[in-house]
């Protein structure tokens, strides 16, 4: 996320303020630092110390410029502390009051208030208010100080610097294996060369595969180290008489060989030689394999393990599946894959990719991202996402269609998002994520049979003027079933959208819009008016409004990237994770 603010003598941000995107929302304090400066900073405050002293170098320099107690700010509790702490059932954040901060280790006490998503389940609102007042210890990389604070005299910009610097160090410079090395020492030539690889990655001139394995390598990293520290910490508290139980010390040794052989697969994708090589071997095996047909393969067929009858039944719609492709040929050369990234590994602009049922991952779409066709045949066809390779789930461009599939988002993912050109969905459904289809400016969208379910956010998402026609769907137990907003032309047609959250239909006026004059017209004379087209549907039992129009001031959005779709933006050990937005 760009930011505003202006400079000081350091080079790094005085500090901008972030909407949050409810109106009622009080602005984060967003801290922007130029990559040199966080290199900088950290090469002064660490001064060359070994992996075992850095935590006690930076509670040192937090104790130094952090202020001690008495400010306001936004809790984004991860997956590990919510389950240790929190009784609601998703992930919500919190305004919360900082009652201590830590002399000790990176931490602070807190003192929870209002969770900042206003629409959760009422079960859930419930137990969010239980919360409330209760004081517990949490990260300090886990806070996000506000703006506006009761108490002028805190300095909360060099405080919301210092957490930024925390949780930039974190997510980009350590690693879980830096434990088990003996000179693993933090001077400028470590963080410098740990910097250029995460940036490395981000521009593209690491192959996205390579670096999604690398991301993957450091995320399980992260997640074996935590389950060492809880080993120790666990007999810690035994006494020093106890006797260490001896599964408790075969599954360490096992932890830590573990450890030793995810930093050498590490060490092997960062050494540019091996990465040459790797490639190379790669692109040997694809061209061997797309040369044994006398003609690159336009149709792709992707066969999870069956039995013959069933193959063979599966095998008898692939003429019918042909047939109602115009772009496909009778005599189109096919080939068949064991696995979904195979296929879309020898894809290209314009190919075709039919899943046979079962469920289907993958790390990234590759060439066919730019534009082609993935169908399902039969039923029982799952793509599923990942939320270690990306905040997107399927992010695409071109013209490209799906048909005949679930899609199932990781928690933290957004199903497609379309930047440019045509999208076309037909019989698609949409089980739970971030978010579900997202339109772009300038974009088409044709949507017939789609269903879309449990989105946190919205659930169709139409925005600078995209075009969109929806028929014949369904838009259910989101956050919002279908918002457009700044100019998007939307039609809706024979549509379904109940149980939302929130809003079943929401139309957002460009900000300084006056929409007092639409106060005495009822919403759906008003939808007819305000979309292209609007008839027949069923738009009921959504918790706050069927059918609402507001003026722009911070609409909720699902938080994206905005680069193109293969560019990615996050840290290391998250893909395409998002911590510059704390959303509502």
């Amino acid at each position: 996320m760009e930011n505003d603010g202006t400079q000081n003598a350091n080079g790094r941000s005085d500090g901008s303020e972030e909407q949050v995107s409810s109106t009622q929302t009080p602005h984060v304090l967003k801290v922007t630092w130029m990559p040199d400066d966080h290199v900088a900073e950290l090469t002064q405050i660490l001064q060359g110390v070994d992996a075992h002293s850095v935590e006690k170098c930076l509670v040192q320099y937090v104790e130094n410029s952090i202020e001690p107690t008495g400010w306001r700010a936004v809790w984004r509790p991860s997956s590990s502390t919510s389950n240790s702490l929190l009784t609601v059932n998703e992930t919500v954040d919190y305004f919360v009051d900082v009652v201590n901060v830590s002399r000790e280790k990176l931490m602070a006490d807190i003192k929870i208030q209002n969770p900042v998503q206003d629409c959760m389940l009422e079960k859930d609102l419930n137990l969010a208010e239980q919360m409330k007042n209760k004081e517990v210890p949490v990260p300090l990389m886990e806070l996000y100080p506000l703006a506006e604070q009761e108490n002028n005299v805190i300095d909360i910009s060099t405080t919301a610097e210092v957490v930024e610097q925390i949780r930039f160090f974190y997510k980009h410079i350590w690693q879980a294996w830096d434990l088990e090395e003996e000179k693993c020492i933090y001077d400028h030539y470590l963080i410098t060369a740990r910097l250029k690889l995460y940036q490395d990655i981000e521009s593209g001139r690491i192959p996205v595969a390579i670096g999604s394995e690398m991301r993957s390598l450091i995320k399980k990293a992260k997640s074996v180290h935590k389950e060492i520290l809880k080993i120790e910490s666990a007999n810690d508290g035994e006494g020093f008489d106890c006797e260490i139980d001896q599964e408790d010390v075969a599954h360490l040794i096992q932890l830590h060989k573990q450890l030793e052989q995810l930093k050498a697969r590490f060490d092997l994708l960062r050494d540019p030689v091996f990465r040459e090589l790797s490639s190379y071997q790669t692109s040997a095996e694809q061209f061997s394999m797309m040369s044994s047909v006398s003609d690159s393969a336009k149709v792709k067929v992707v066969v999870s393990p069956l039995t013959a009858s069933e193959l063979a039944k599966h095998m008898q719609q692939l003429p019918d599946i042909i047939k109602s492709l115009p772009e496909v040929s009778d005599d189109a050369v096919c080939q068949t894959f064991p696995s979904f990234q195979l296929a879309l590994d020898t894809a290209v602009k314009s190919d075709v990719v039919v899943l046979l049922p079962g469920t289907h991952t993958f790390t990234h779409l590759g060439l066919i991202s730019t534009g082609g066709t993935l169908i399902g045949m039969g039923t029982g066809v799952e793509v599923c996402g990942s939320s270690g390779v990306g905040d997107v789930m399927l992010d695409t461009c071109g013209t490209f269609t799906l048909q005949n599939m679930v899609l199932k988002p990781a928690p933290s993912q957004v199903a497609v998002v379309h930047h440019t050109g045509t999208l076309r969905l037909n019989t698609v459904t949409v089980q739970g994520g971030t978010g579900g289809i997202v339109g772009l400016g300038g974009t088409q969208s044709h949507v017939r049979d789609l269903k879309v379910q449990g989105c946190r956010n919205v659930g169709l998402d139409f925005r600078e003027d995209a075009r969109a026609a929806i028929f014949a769907s369904t838009v259910e137990e989101c956050n919002i079933g279908v918002q457009v907003e700044d100019g998007a032309k939307v039609s809706l047609v024979n549509n379904k959208i109940e149980g939302n959250v929130r809003y079943g239909v929401l139309v957002v006026w460009p900000r300084g819009t006056d929409i007092t004059r639409f106060a005495n017209i009822d919403s759906a004379s008003l939808m007819e008016c305000m979309l292209e087209e609007y008839r027949g549907n069923c738009v009921e039992n959504n918790q706050e409004e069927n059918l609402y129009v507001m003026a722009a001031s911070s609409p909720p959005r699902i938080p994206l990237s905005h680069g193109s779709p293969t560019a990615s933006s996050g840290s290391l050990d998250s893909g395409f994770e998002l911590i510059e937005n704390v959303s509502g």
